[in-house]
């Protein structure tokens, strides 16, 4: 649902620099004001819905953050007017109105913005973005893809893409906006999800379009295949090697080399992902966490706890609450 902060449809002028970072929806703190904090004044609009979190803001002085280099979502800064600059991974990205920047969780250093600059900033979960990628490649990600840190607006995917954004915007931030139900907003956050994927440059965007081939070797492919149909059942690392008809040695070192991980650990990824899928859309009244937690094959229900609020950022109670 919707979380007004402190009602998505209204303007409302901020003066202090705790209310302008209320909806950064990380797990903990770390933006930090570098210009004169008695300077500062916005005007700002924004909420919260599923994964997502939209924030439109009017910066009213010259603006400087240090963002640290470490946050728990991918962010869209698009300038509507103005002027924007920031820094990620030690490189520049931003520029003047209709340009969008694209921050990866890790990386993003600083931000600075002229007086009078108008940011529409979308705020997407890292999981979010990471498990739909996933389930596009049809396997798990070893590690967090590389993104281009600025947006190709010359390109028609991403100019429709934009005007998708936009067009949730609008409709977000309009009282009686279909979008704003559930029912309509979730499956269009998904698609815009998917379409950021799509829109974005990224070291995965020729497999999401067809225009590479996969370099995974045959055997380790087939193991994949194995773990994605077959989690729910109880997998062992010798029967996957037997299916992928090569030895226990053979597989560890492939899925080493080509994934970055260990079978097993991939695995217990994809477990969590579906357990993760699973409480989502789970009825709290007839389904509980423990009886998810052990059909994916968690038989440790504190383990497999710890793992959910760390990749998901919130408890599996509260997931499967939330469908309530």
């Amino acid at each position: 649902m919707t979380e007004h902060a402190p009602d998505v449809h209204i303007w409302t002028p901020v003066q202090e620099f705790d209310e302008f970072v209320e909806l950064c929806g990380c797990d903990r703190p770390h933006l930090n004001l570098l210009t004169d904090p008695e300077l500062f004044s916005t005007t700002q609009r924004g909420g919260r819905m599923g994964p997502v979190t939209l924030q439109d803001v009017v910066l009213d002085a010259d603006t400087s953050i240090d963002c640290g280099d470490l946050c728990s979502t991918y962010r869209v800064f698009m300038v509507r007017s103005g002027r924007a600059a920031g820094k990620h991974k030690g490189l520049p990205a931003g520029g003047g109105a209709g340009s969008a920047a694209v921050y990866a969780p890790e990386g993003l250093s600083g931000l600075q913005w002229d007086a009078g600059t108008e940011i529409l900033l979308f705020k997407m979960a890292r999981h979010a973005v990471e498990d739909a990628l996933g389930d596009a490649l049809g396997r798990q990600l070893a590690s967090q893809p590389d993104f281009a840190p600025l947006l190709p607006t010359n390109t028609a995917a991403a100019r429709n893409w934009i005007n998708m954004l936009k067009l949730f915007a609008e409709q977000f931030f309009h009282p009686d906006g279909l979008l704003n139900q559930p029912l309509v907003g979730m499956p269009f956050i998904d698609t815009l999800v998917r379409g950021f994927l799509l829109a974005a440059e990224h070291s995965h965007r020729d497999a999401l379009m067809g225009r590479e081939r996969s370099l995974t070797p045959r055997a380790i492919r087939r193991a994949v295949d194995v773990i994605e149909a077959e989690a729910h059942l109880p997998l062992t690392l010798s029967s996957i090697a037997a299916r992928s008809q090569m030895s226990v040695r053979s597989l560890q070192q492939g899925f080493k080399r080509h994934l970055g991980m260990s079978p097993m650990s991939y695995l217990r990824e994809v477990r969590l992902r579906r357990a993760h899928q699973t409480l989502i859309e789970s009825d709290p009244s007839v389904v509980t966490v423990a009886s998810v937690a052990y059909d994916w094959g968690f038989t440790n229900l504190g383990r497999f706890a710890a793992a959910h609020s760390g990749r998901y950022n919130e408890p599996p109670a509260k997931t499967l609450r939330r469908t309530a």
